[in-house]
């Protein structure tokens, strides 16, 4: 539990002229379907932070883009209109969402004094988990939602596999790093980070396939799955065996427990309109740089550091990254890349994955590009879905995103912070995949900024955090359906 900052979470969003005018009024619409289930749940905090998030784009973001002197005058008119009607409910609901975030923060800044004051275990022992802080704030924003009579367990994805328990003890390089005091800590004085040393993450590299597959099968026995309705690969194909495919965790994600969430309804139980389309790459020219090679950023991926109470949970289900696996199976045997979109729903301030589109698509061995995307918003008009990020294959590559792939997740994360990438790369030892977002605001401003084109190079943000990491927020859900629509034969 932590305490709610409501200008940390309505931060202007800065204009990025690459990025189409349309797209940003999507982005809009998009936040008002959010707003709307908010509303009709009962959220007034999630609805007040979406709101001003509106008001900020209308008012500030979009009156910034060049194209905004010659967009359509009815389309202006309409979202004005929209505008007058956001502001008035803002005024409405500031005084009583200022009176629950200042419960919340003087019972939460309570904890943390008690906490301080008592010993080592009882602190431990009062530290809240993700699941007291989900009933915490579903409380409240004014959830009505109850515990359903079955429950079903959600594993998180440092629990889905626990590969961390033979970690070794993180190098000085690592702490050096990572602690303003540096690593001899109140010992010495401060002496700033080695510039020219990477970070050197704990791997578990050196467990064997067998290992693996055993310490997943112990992770379902003690989290109560039956481990013979897991998915089963094709005779002779080791690489897409799902304890193969499914080994996210090298030690670097961060710890949470298991949550525990009622039975989950399928999207078209919903009453939710989501006519935006899937974020496209934004085009950018080729700008020549020259940095220098201690301000290179590290093309690795972080560990999962930022607070997973910034960012809604999403849920993505157990069985569709090796569906998607299979579908592209035929591309992968020819060292082609496959992409997908990853749609769903929204409800009780959880993102759920629902539907796996496959859209027709131009490949090649380290690229992959969307085409025929009228298709894809007639799917997602039809379904009524939110774009909660994308997934695409590293046919011969290791898992990481390329910066091709972080410009490409950029314009995702633009429309909704909670989206995520996922790569699936069949063929490396250590990870064979992996879900991770873009750091904000390091890696969203490196991207904002960033002219180049094609593979390039980084400068690391100047807060020397990664620009893209593990995700906090993301759990594998067995108890989630989700459905497959490939457009590529129709």
């Amino acid at each position: 539990m932590k305490e709610i900052d409501i200008n940390a979470c309505t931060r202007p969003v800065e204009v990025d002229q690459r990025i189409s005018l349309p797209y940003y009024y999507r982005i809009a619409d998009n936040l008002l379907r959010q707003a709307n289930i908010y509303r009709e749940e009962k959220n007034i905090i999630d609805l007040y932070i979406i709101l001003v998030r509106y008001s900020s784009l209308l008012c500030e973001t979009i009156p910034s883009h060049r194209d905004y002197g010659t967009f359509k005058s009815r389309e202006k008119s309409l979202f004005r209109k929209k505008l007058l009607d956001v502001i008035s409910e803002l005024e409405t609901l500031k005084p009583v969402v200022q009176q629950k975030v200042d419960t919340h923060n003087k019972a939460v800044k309570h904890q943390r004094e008690t906490s301080a004051s008592s010993s080592s275990s009882a602190y431990t022992s009062t530290v809240s988990t993700p699941q007291n802080y989900q009933t915490y704030v579903g409380n409240i924003h004014g959830s009505s939602s109850k515990q359903s009579g079955t429950s079903n367990q959600v594993v998180p994805l440092d629990q889905f596999q626990k590969l961390s328990i033979n970690l070794p003890y993180p190098k000085e390089e690592t702490l050096s790093r990572h602690s303003i005091l540096g690593p001899n800590g109140l010992r010495s004085n401060w002496t700033g980070p080695v510039t020219n040393i990477r970070v050197q993450y704990p791997s578990n590299a050196g467990l064997t396939q067998n290992e693996v597959s055993g310490l997943l099968s112990e992770s379902y026995k003690q989290e109560g799955f039956k481990t013979d309705n897991l998915p089963q690969h094709p005779p002779g194909k080791s690489n897409y065996d799902l304890e193969s495919v499914l080994s996210l965790d090298d030690g670097r994600w961060s710890s949470s427990p298991t949550a525990i969430l009622q039975e989950m309804e399928t999207a078209n139980h919903l009453n939710i309109r989501q006519p935006s389309p899937p974020p496209v790459q934004a085009e950018v020219q080729q700008v020549s740089s020259s940095i220098p090679p201690e301000r290179v950023a590290d093309p690795r991926p972080g560990p999962a550091l930022s607070d997973s109470g910034r960012y809604q949970d999403l849920h993505v289900p157990v069985k569709l990254m090796e569906c998607f696996l299979r579908v592209a199976e035929a591309n992968t045997s020819k060292n082609l890349e496959t992409c997908g979109i990853l749609g769903g729903y929204l409800k009780n301030r959880i993102f759920y994955v629902s539907t796996l589109i496959i859209p027709k698509q131009k490949a090649t061995s380290d690229s992959c590009t969307a085409t025929n995307e009228e298709e894809i918003f007639e799917v997602q008009d039809k379904n009524s879905l939110f774009t909660l990020g994308w997934i695409h294959t590293h046919p011969t590559q290791t898992c990481f995103l390329s910066s091709i792939d972080l410009h490409n997740h950029y314009s995702y994360q633009v429309m909704l912070p909670e989206a995520i990438a996922i790569v699936m790369a069949p063929t490396d030892t250590e990870r064979k995949h992996g879900i991770f977002h873009l750091t904000d605001p390091s890696g969203m401003s490196v991207m904002h900024d960033c002219q180049e084109t094609g593979f390039h190079p980084h400068e690391e943000p100047l807060d020397g955090n990664p620009i893209y990491e593990h995700c906090s927020h993301v759990y594998m859900n067995p108890n989630v359906k989700f459905e497959l629509i490939d457009l590529r034969n129709l």
